[in-house]
């Protein structure tokens, strides 16, 4: 079967779409029980997919020290899943990381994830053996998370 990978539109957000992306997060159930409290927590830099007017796609990275980032926050609207937006946010976003001069990029996703970003060469690791510079970073020690599974790669 041939898949067919749509292309769409990334931009940088700013305060401006921070709303909406908070949103999608909390729609998402990957970051905060309330869009209040997700919009207090919108660390480092967000890039979105919109279409006709509304904000479908985002993802977000961390650079947390010298040549260290984590990703955060890919959330893609339930309608538009299974069309090449989140993979395209996360290609942008590493790319986005990569030319800023990290080396060293995680993140966390549920198990069933997992997959597809061991294809783009990321590991699975335990929290114990993460890099010492990943491993205090909150996405890592949360609770919240505690479900999910650390992914790392190194450049």
């Amino acid at each position: 079967m041939l898949e067919i990978q749509m292309q769409y539109r990334i931009r940088l957000a700013d305060k401006r779409h921070h709303a909406d992306i908070a949103r999608l997060i909390v729609e998402s159930n990957i970051g905060a029980a309330t869009v209040e409290e997700q919009l207090a927590d919108l660390p480092g830099q967000f890039w979105f997919v919109r279409v006709d007017g509304q904000i479908v796609g985002c993802m977000g990275a961390e650079i947390i020290g010298d040549g260290v980032a984590v990703l955060t926050h890919l959330a893609v609207e339930k309608s538009y899943r299974k069309q090449g937006i989140g993979m395209q946010l996360f290609a942008h976003a590493i790319d986005y990381v990569c030319a800023e001069g990290v080396t060293t990029i995680g993140f966390i996703t549920m198990y069933y994830h997992f997959n597809r970003f061991k294809k783009r060469g990321f590991v699975v690791t335990k929290r114990r053996d993460l890099p010492d510079n990943l491993r205090g970073h909150w996405m890592f020690t949360s609770k919240r998370y505690m479900k999910c599974v650390a992914m790392v790669r190194e450049y």
